[in-house]
């Protein structure tokens, strides 16, 4: 049995009810759903900003090979040009330069149509990154927006819960300040080994605090204790009030 009167014992489960609603707050400060959402954007953005990187790079490379392949083609059609107007000149009579030239023509048709082959290819793949890149800045542009929306909603509803946490908390210390010096020590060491718990009410047979019902002859004790100070249950060894 802990020596105290019945209005101590009422303060003691009014700070007990304060250090309660404060852990509440404090819990609800700590995993606000506003922060949640806020983080899940922020890694959304950095996938997002990851994505484009990728895929810019990618349409850089395919650009590269396009005006490479369009070049080459060039290239390629401007010798088959050069080879058919010597070949038409007159200037070649020779049946078997004739011969080499034509093969070489139709060499150079044969390597523009496999150059082109893969040019289409790679335009589509530059349209397709095209495509990627330009969705990717967008939904990035989005979210980047809905950051500043979400960042205003989570510091409203964190104000909304620190104004409250500041009344709860001056509440607490005018009440612990009515708590005999010892008694709040007990009361407090226990809390901190209780999970914040320390104090619970006798409903029934039932400690409040833990759930169980005490036999018979503990809920004799309790009450016999009840009558000098606080009791405790001996279950979960918290102090126990007798409403």
């Amino acid at each position: 049995m802990i020596p105290a009167t019945r209005e101590e014992q009422q303060r003691l489960l009014e700070l007990q009810h304060l250090d309660t609603a404060i852990h509440q707050l404090e819990h609800r400060r700590a995993h606000l759903p506003e922060q949640k959402a806020l983080d899940e954007n922020a890694a959304t953005l950095q996938q997002l900003a990851a994505d484009y990187a990728t895929n810019k790079d990618d349409l850089e490379t395919a650009e590269r090979a396009q005006r490479r392949l369009e070049e080459e083609i060039s290239t390629v059609e401007a010798r088959r040009k050069s080879e058919e107007g010597r070949m038409y000149s007159g200037l070649i009579t020779s049946e078997k330069e004739l011969g080499a030239l034509r093969n070489e023509i139709a060499a150079l048709r044969a390597r523009k149509s496999d150059l082109e082959d893969e040019l289409l290819e790679v335009m589509e793949r530059v349209e397709e990154l095209t495509g990627m890149v330009g969705s990717l800045r967008s939904r990035h542009e989005e979210l980047s927006g809905k950051a500043d929306e979400l960042t205003k909603a989570r510091d409203e509803a964190a104000t909304e819960i620190d104004a409250e946490l500041a009344a709860r908390r001056a509440e607490r210390h005018t009440v612990a300040g009515d708590v005999d010096a010892e008694l709040l020590d007990t009361y407090t060491r226990l809390r901190d080994r209780k999970g914040g718990v320390a104090l619970a009410a006798l409903d029934g047979r039932t400690c409040s605090g833990c759930r169980l019902e005490l036999t018979a002859i503990e809920l004799e004790e309790v009450r016999e204790a009840a009558a000098r100070g606080l009791g405790k249950c001996a279950q979960c060894d918290r102090l126990l009030i007798v409403t």
